[in-house]
């Protein structure tokens, strides 16, 4: 069969399985690859190296190996990194505007683009640190949720607290932590006492209700963990409202058989003639706080349509609770009038338990074994009379891996934390799709325990979702862009002997708290797309090549580069390294760990009915572009000639069409018939691929 020239130049399927690799009758076998290591993929197809990370803050001083790191904003669009450890949380301050870098020679430093590069000015300054009730053993379970300038966060061991700005006349602004003053509590009758057949008297006088259950005999168990709950019995008429009171007392006397007595502030009014209100407790209801201390506090926390949402407690683990509307601390039902507060547990067999609230297009709620949202219509708002929980899907949420939101779509991990889960809005029935967005790339997921959400620039609308994995210390990164089709999966590798506590996306830039293993040292790191190391920082150069101040780093290998250009690795020891400078160069130069990268396309694809043939490639043609040392079956790509090196010309990033003769012989598969790799600290952007094959039938 006569030879032809091929381009399969897409790789929006990102990095896939072994499972998918010889499947050439599916769509993702010719925009996919066998390895992506450390790489991104754009809305094009391209495929270029990750972004590195540059150092914000040795956090030694600060965290611990359960850490958790929250994004805050207050009032005036400030934002704040807050670090969470043994009962206390950390303040930092997050600045978003930048200042330019320039070297001790007056140089000012620029990106292998050209571009000048900003940085934070004071990385992440230390604000202030507030005394909190949470215990290490429970930083991992505390569920957040923010709206305007004040962070809920909820625990099932201790009641709803909130972290707010008490003083905005200081300089930075005063951070305080309070338990939420929430009155009243949702309250729910849970029918533990039958109090059916007791006798009723009751009273009202100047709006305190009186009321008493006589013939209960010994304490039937009423008493102060019902303050705060509702009693609701006749109205005024048979077709009034029902009366209700929020009890203000409990109390028990042996008088009279047993008589229990609540005292309450009238709501709504009873009927108090005592010829027409029911005689019988089985009239009333008596509903009891639907958390405490002995019930359990919720456990999931969310902010959404001007109401503070609580789900899941030890009592009641498949119920979610709504604030009255624009009163996050009031959960009065009232007579479910719109804006009153709503109870509503999930009425689907073998739910579980809700383990996640999340605000979508519509309230989701994630439960153990099924998806579930509350329809409405986009005009109108949810309401006691109108809401309702519906199931969408049923893979099952994982319990430690935080849904996130990107317009129409949420993203989770299914409750064995093997699949990444799209949860699509699609509007018909006001309903959900979910779909393994994860299929051909299981093996990137590794029940990650976090996440952080990158949106895409105005230019290139390629967005990313970050997956922490803290069982292998790696990331996976989702990108996607639905105009353009691009659904990727790729790893990110970090260097031995570092591990990955947390991550979180501040002022859309995403912060990851590390732990250097060899010198004990916690560091946060921001993803910066300039940067081609990891955890870079500026050091001072010596004329020697000394750099010293290097402790944090001991033990490790790092990479020094002066104004783009490789000055080598060195072995950091007793905090020092010595660079060959011939030059004697002595400025401010960026020290960090050098990170490879590995691309390994699918096999080339001729056409469905030629896949089984044998092929013989003679030229592969590599389009790269910015691009700088670099190897392609372990062969340099010439970035630089004869000249440019005779004048002592910097190394510049390079554009160009790299040809390849392999000498693999005849195949049907071959997996190293292209392997791009790069170790150095430059970027690398392969635009497309081309083949010439011959075919030859088996």
């Amino acid at each position: 069969m006569p030879g032809k020239m091929i381009r399969q130049t897409m790789f929006s399927t990102g990095e896939v399985d072994q499972t998918t690799w010889k499947r050439t009758d599916v769509q993702e076998y010719i925009s996919a690859a066998q390895s992506l290591e450390n790489c991104e993929v754009g809305t094009t197809g391209l495929v270029r190296k990750r972004k590195g990370t540059e150092m914000m803050l040795n956090a030694t001083a600060y965290a611990q190996a359960n850490s958790r790191m929250y994004e805050f904003i207050d009032k005036n669009g400030n934002h704040y990194l807050l670090m969470s450890v043994d009962q206390h949380i950390h303040v930092f301050d997050a600045p978003t505007e930048g200042v330019q870098v320039v070297t001790g020679r007056g140089n000012d430093v620029v990106t292998g683009r050209g571009t000048n590069v900003v940085a934070h000015e004071q990385g992440l300054p230390f604000v202030q640190t507030l005394d909190t009730p949470y215990r290490t053993p429970n930083l991992d379970e505390v569920d957040y949720a923010q709206d305007n300038d004040a962070l809920i966060l909820s625990h099932p061991l201790y009641a709803p607290g909130r972290i707010y700005i008490s003083d905005y006349a200081t300089n930075p602004p005063t951070f305080a932590f309070e338990y939420l003053d929430i009155y009243p509590l949702p309250a729910y009758d849970f029918g533990n006492i039958n109090y059916s057949d007791f006798d009723v008297t009751l009273s009202v006088a100047a709006a305190v209700l009186t009321f008493a259950f006589t013939g209960v005999g010994a304490d039937p168990g009423f008493n102060n963990d019902w303050i705060g709950g509702l009693i609701v019995g006749g109205g005024l008429s048979e077709t009034s409202p029902l009366g209700y009171a929020i009890i203000t007392a409990v109390s028990y006397g042996a008088g009279g058989g047993g008589t229990v007595t609540f005292t309450g502030l009238v709501q709504q009014p009873f009927e108090t003639d005592p010829t027409k209100y029911a005689p019988k407790g089985s009239q009333y209801s008596i509903k009891q706080p639907a958390w405490s201390a002995a019930l359990g506090y919720p456990a999931k926390v969310l902010f959404y349509q001007n109401r503070l949402w609580f789900a899941n407690t030890k009592a009641l683990n498949n119920t979610v609770f709504g604030s009255k509307i624009n009163t996050p601390i009031n959960f009065d039902v009232g007579t479910g009038r719109d804006t009153d507060a709503i109870i509503y547990s999930v009425g689907v067999n073998n739910s579980g338990a809700i383990v996640w609230l999340n605000g979508g297009k519509q309230l989701e709620v994630y439960c153990q074994n099924i998806e579930c949202a509350c329809p409405q219509d986009q005009n109108s708002a949810l309401t006691p009379t109108t809401f309702v929980i519906k199931q969408q899907s049923s893979y099952g949420a994982s319990i430690e891996l935080k849904p996130i939101t990107y317009i129409n779509d949420s993203y989770y991990s299914n409750k064995t934390g093997k699949a990444f889960i799209n949860f699509h809005y699609n509007g018909v029935g006001l309903t959900y799709v979910a779909s393994n967005i994860s299929a051909a790339s299981s093996h990137l997921v590794k029940n990650p325990s976090n996440r952080a959400l990158l949106r895409g620039s105005d230019q290139t609308q390629d967005n990313f979702v970050y997956f922490l994995n803290p069982d292998d210390d790696t990331i996976t990164a989702f990108q996607f862009a639905s105009e353009y089709k691009l659904a990727a999966l790729t790893p990110i590798v970090f260097q031995d002997d570092v591990s990955l506590i947390d991550i979180v996306t501040i002022a859309n830039e995403v912060y990851i708290l590390k732990y250097y293993n060899l010198t004990g040292t916690f560091t946060v790191e921001r993803f910066n797309p300039e940067i081609k190391i990891d955890s870079s920082r500026e050091a001072s150069m010596a004329s020697s090549g000394l750099i010293t101040g290097l402790d944090t780093l001991d033990g490790y290998t790092v990479q020094v580069v002066y104004q783009n250009q490789d000055f080598g690795q060195y072995l950091v020891e007793d905090g020092e390294i010595t660079v060959d400078n011939p030059e004697e160069i002595a400025d401010t130069v960026a020290v960090g760990l050098l990170y490879d990268v590995d691309i390994l396309p699918m096999y080339p694809f001729y056409d469905s009915a030629a896949a089984p043939f044998m092929k013989n490639i003679s030229r592969i043609y590599v389009d790269y572009y910015q691009s700088l040392n670099f190897y392609i079956n372990n062969k340099l790509v010439p970035y630089q000639n004869f000249a440019d090196i005779q004048a002592g010309l910097p190394l510049q990033p390079q554009t160009g069409t790299a040809i390849i003769a392999p000498v693999s012989g005849w195949a049907r598969f071959d997996n190293d018939a292209l392997r791009i790799t790069q170790s150095s600290p430059f970027d690398l952007q392969i635009l497309s691929i081309g083949y010439q094959i011959d075919m030859a039938v088996l």
